[in-house]
């Protein structure tokens, strides 16, 4: 409703945020003349990124440089609608140091998410991942266009995951919920393992 033209949706590994993003791809796809969908699983670079872009967009010869490929997106942006969800954020940054710090070859997608929120264009970029880039941080400060959400556990909503497994002495519901933060992997999970080690005994 707003066009942000980027947007970040990060939280723990397993928690939803994909599955999430699908079923809104579901309510709102036909405000879009495209729907991509990328996984950043395999840390391809930005250059191989956009080039998978472009091959959507035009089976033309595309630009060669990568200034020229941005440059190339941006304008795609503008001329069409588009919904690009980038998952897997995580995968481009470097595990065992401080939040955000890009892996090495993977420093020009903090270009390209700065240009996706600076420039004018038609289009929004969904960021999933357990991270949330630095960058996207400091420009949502500055830019009502740019938004990040925290997806956080189910709260009281979790109670119908250990319903649906029949388990018992439910006021020891809540504080399973809360151990598990919510999460609701981690509580099928667990409720598949109570149900079976304690025949759903809590």
């Amino acid at each position: 409703e707003h066009r942000c033209r980027l947007i970040a949706l990060s939280g723990i590994s397993g928690i939803g945020k994909t599955t999430l993003a699908i079923r809104l791809i579901d309510s709102i796809k036909s405000q879009f003349d495209y729907i991509i969908y990328r996984s950043f699983r395999f840390s391809p670079s930005l250059e191989e990124t956009l080039t998978k872009l472009l091959q959507i967009f035009s089976e033309k010869n595309n630009p060669q440089s990568q200034e020229s490929k941005l440059s190339t997106i941006i304008d795609y942006f503008r001329l069409h609608r588009c919904l690009i969800l980038l998952d897997d954020l995580q995968m481009l940054f470097n595990s065992q140091q401080f939040a955000g710090q890009y892996k090495s070859g993977c420093e020009d997608y903090q270009q390209f998410f700065q240009l996706v929120g600076q420039l004018s264009h038609n289009s929004c970029v969904m960021l999933i991942g357990s991270e949330k880039p630095r960058d996207i941080a400091k420009q949502e400060k500055e830019n009502h266009l740019v938004r990040s959400f925290i997806l956080q556990g189910l709260g009281e909503a979790a109670a119908e995951i250990l319903r649906a497994q029949n388990l018992c002495h439910e006021a020891s519901w809540e504080t399973l919920i809360n151990t598990y933060q919510g999460h609701p992997l981690w509580l099928q999970l667990t409720a598949t393992m109570i149900q079976e080690l304690c025949g759903g005994r809590v």
